[in-house]
Order: C-alpha cells, then structure tokens, then sequence
C-alpha cells in the first residue's frame, strides 16, 4: 500500500492518494483521468479538467505494510503539505455494479436463454448463494510482495538520486551567481 502525492505544478495544489498493493501511484492518476470521461462531480476532476493531466506531478510520499500504517502516513502527508485527500473519490459512475463493468457474453438465442434460466431456477432453489471473496489487499506471494518492496525502492531511490541532482545543479548555478556578483563587486571598488 502506497501513499502518493499529485501536485498541480500551476496552482502549488496537493492532492494526497493511496494505492493498493500492485497498483502504482502512476498507474491510480491514470484511472483518474480515465474516469475523468464519466463526469463524476468532485473538486479534483474539476482541477483536472481545467488543467490537464500534464499540470500534475506523480510523487510517492510512503510505502505502508498495513492499514494503520496507511493512515498515518495519509495524515502525515496531508498535514506536511496542507494537502486535500483524495479518499474515496469514486473512478465509476455512482451506482455502477462490478456485473456492468465485466465484459457481457455475446448474445445467445431466446430460447437457449429461457432453457438456461429455467434450469438455474431449479437448480439453484435449494442451496445458498455464493459470497465473493473480496481481496485482502495482500498478493498471495512472498515473491511478488517482495518485487512491488523492491519496485517502489528502487523508485525512491530514483526520486532521491533526482533530487540530488536538482540540489546539485541548483548549487552551481548559486556559485556561479555569486562569482559574477563578487567580479563585479570588485570592479566597482576599483573605479
């Protein structure tokens, strides 16, 4: 589980998201801008809209193994950069069922479709229906969990390695600032 930032570069806005296990923050802020198409009424598909994906900058903020420590870091990035939460803005249109979004069979014949929904109903009188199994936000394999750990550090690490070279690029322009400042300090005290 990750914890993201999106800032609009335009407007110093901070929207802080969360992700599952497998989902990279990349990939949420596409789902965002799928959903975007649906018209859901919410402040940051606004924001989106009148800006642009490309106004947005993905930031991973922390990576949680357990949702306690999801929502802390959710609350610790919302009051480190003043942001807005992004939970629970929906990416499907109100009232959309997981059966419509699935893909439909293709049609059959009326009557192959009544023989089939007759013999359900009669199979299916006596027994209980099945409950799905919703996900527990776990993968199932020490392998692929140690993969997305493995994924997201080395994101970190890039992120890290990009800030140091900001930080880097920005010091040499400040000493070759302050250079020409000193040479044309000193050539003022000589006139």
């Amino acid at each position: 589980m990750i914890v993201f930032t999106l800032v609009n570069e335009r407007t110093d806005e901070v929207w802080v998201g969360t992700t599952r296990e497998g989902v990279s923050p990349e990939a949420r802020f596409k789902q965002f801008q799928e959903a975007l198409a649906l018209g859901i009424d919410h402040p940051f598909y606004e924001e989106l809209k009148t800006f642009g994906p490309d106004a947005f900058s993905v930031n991973m903020f922390a990576a949680a193994e357990d949702p306690a420590e999801l929502k802390m870091y959710l609350e610790e990035a919302l009051e480190t950069y003043g942001g807005k939460s992004l939970a629970g803005i929906k990416t499907v249109r109100p009232g959309t069922t997981n059966a419509s979004l699935t893909p439909k069979p293709k049609s059959r014949s009326a009557s192959t479709a009544a023989r089939k929904s007759a013999t359900q109903g009669k199979s299916r009188a006596g027994t209980k229906p099945v409950k799905e199994k919703l996900s527990s936000g776990r993968t199932g394999s020490a392998a692929k969990e140690r993969r997305i750990k493995e994924a997201i550090e080395a994101e970190k690490a890039a992120i890290a390695a990009a800030k140091a070279k900001q930080a880097a690029e920005e010091a040499a322009e400040m000493r070759a600032i302050m250079a020409r400042l000193d040479a044309r300090g000193s050539t003022l005290r000589k006139r």
